[in-house]
């Protein structure tokens, strides 16, 4: 192995991916602000790393606008392939080259997506792009074979700056490509590396804050109890989450693919009439749901349309990540939990880490990426709930149903025969065993 070379090209990839993620971030902003804010009348808030949580919500001027994001959903499935981060990483396994206009293709569509309010996440693109950049690289300046972990210093420089955690994006990287409990370790310091100089230049433009403002004081570990409990509460709202897409998909798997997404569309257009906190990135509720400023009967409402969204999205395939959604429902799970037994629970913020790191090891089956991530954002000591979650809820969430783990028998007719059952998690099983998730 080349490690000169590699460290510096384990930079370059990760530093591009951060200005492809920062410009991929704008443009979703200019989205939001078009359809949700100037069209629909409702500007959700925002990430507090990046610029506030103000929300505004005049509604729209005319009802039958609230048509708008079906159209727009139809039309990202012109604009994508039916493909996201799950199915390009299984081609990068079983070496077989995705073209860059698929990759572009699918991050665009999930823009028009996401700013258009489904619930998904943008670490799907970030990290879509970041694979494709380490990959190009990698082919290009081959290093006597090590160019081949340069794909996981782009995916990692992808999550980094979705999350503004370099070292949990390094972990989550290496830690989702198998079934179990076990790291790619020999991408570990590439992924590192490229975390780190992606968040420097993502940073650089959206700013460097964490993306939560949460201060966690002592947590005794007594609390261990409650940890425990909240990865119980998150694994079983990860099987609904997970089974509720699994035969959703299988009762529209008949659906011209366009009509999945325009049904998905039109649920989005209700939930704008309805209750349009629900719209788009949830995670700024998080952090507004650890003041008094919000009610546990809102919360519960917020959580369970939510799901239904994600339920929906995961159905359908929609364009997109289940990582930031994870957070944001598992944050939610630890917030409700805190609030329904406040004598039993630890404070707000710790129930809120532990939620997000019980929730995130189960779908994404990274429980030490979900750990270091809740460390990252409020300190170690919050370990004490985040451990017990994070490993109860991976232990209890069923392996046959993650998002990611699609078959490449695509809707739109591409196919590959299907692994050994000692493949890498990320390639796909038989169509038999396919679990719905990101396209």
């Amino acid at each position: 192995m080349q490690v000169g070379p590699l460290i510096l090209y384990s930079g370059f990839v990760g530093a591009l991916t951060g200005l492809v993620a920062a410009l991929i971030a704008l443009g979703l902003s200019l989205v939001q602000n078009v359809v949700l804010g100037w069209v629909l009348g409702y500007q959700p808030p925002g990430l507090p790393g990046e610029g506030g949580l103000a929300q505004v919500f005049t509604g729209p001027r005319l009802w039958f606008l609230a048509l708008l994001p079906a159209l727009i959903f139809a039309l990202a499935t012109v604009v994508g392939t039916g493909h996201g981060l799950g199915w390009f990483l299984s081609m990068y396994r079983i070496e077989r080259r995705a073209r860059f206009l698929e990759h572009l293709r699918s991050s665009l569509a999930a823009v028009l997506q996401l700013g258009s309010g489904s619930p998904l996440g943008r670490e799907g693109p970030m990290a879509t792009m970041g694979l494709w950049i380490g990959a190009a690289v990698g082919r290009r300046f081959p290093m006597g074979g090590s160019g081949r972990y340069l794909p996981f210093a782009g995916m990692a420089a992808g999550f980094a700056a979705a999350f503004h955690a370099p070292l949990a994006a390094a972990l989550l990287a290496s830690e989702i490509v198998f079934r179990g409990l076990a790291l790619e370790v020999s991408a570990l310091a590439p992924a590192l590396i490229g975390a780190l100089a992606g968040f420097s230049v993502y940073g650089a433009i959206l700013g460097y804050g964490p993306i939560f403002e949460i201060q966690v004081g002592t947590v005794p570990w007594t609390s261990l109890v409650f940890g425990l409990a909240v990865g119980l509460l998150c694994a079983g709202v990860g099987a609904l989450w997970l089974e509720g897409s699994y035969w959703l998909r299988f009762l529209v798997r008949r659906l011209p693919y366009v009509y999945r997404h325009l049904l998905l569309g039109l649920l989005v257009g209700a939930v704008v009439l309805a209750f349009p906190a629900a719209l788009g990135n949830a995670m700024p509720w998080v952090q507004l749901g650890l003041s008094p400023i919000l009610e546990l009967r809102f919360l519960a409402v917020l959580f369970l349309v939510q799901l239904i969204l994600l339920v929906a999205a995961g159905g359908v395939r929609g364009y997109g990540g289940y990582f930031g959604p994870a957070l944001a429902l598992g944050g939610l799970v630890g917030i409700i939990a805190s609030r329904i037994t406040p004598g039993f629970a630890p404070p707000a913020e710790a129930a809120a880490l532990a939620g997000m790191a019980g929730l995130l090891a189960g779908i994404a089956r990274a429980p030490f990426a979900s750990v270091v991530l809740a460390c990252e954002i409020g300190g170690y000591s919050v370990l004490p709930v985040a451990l017990p979650a994070a490993f109860a809820a991976y232990a209890l969430t069923n392996p046959t149903r993650m998002p990611d783990q699609v078959a490449i028998l695509e809707d739109k007719g591409e196919a590959a025969a299907p692994p050994p059952e000692s493949a890498p998690r990320s390639e796909p099983p038989p169509e038999s065993q396919a679990a719905p998730g990101s396209p």
